[in-house]
């Protein structure tokens, strides 16, 4: 067996992170069809929600660019979209 690259270890870094991200994301979205649009909290709710899924979307284009490194691929060869273009 292939001793772990550090890449390869950041690749399953970000797939423990985006786990229990994942999880909350969900409960919130759950949270979300339960409330009412008039409530206090909703907007407040809605944006949590909406930051959640940002931030599931910059672990998913890292976890991209790792696995193409790690498939002998240079980190800079896929075409990488700006994280800043991810919201």
């Amino acid at each position: 067996m292939e001793p772990a690259t550090p890449l390869l270890n950041i690749r399953r870094s970000l797939h423990a992170l985006a786990q229990p991200l994942a999880a909350v994301t969900g409960m919130v979205d759950l949270l979300l069809l339960e409330m009412d649009e008039q409530d206090e909290l909703f907007d407040e709710i809605k944006m949590i929600s909406e930051q959640l899924e940002k931030m599931l979307k910059i672990i998913e284009e890292m976890r991209r660019v790792a696995r193409g490194a790690t498939a002998g691929q240079s980190a800079a060869a896929p075409e990488v979209t700006p994280f800043t273009e991810a919201r």
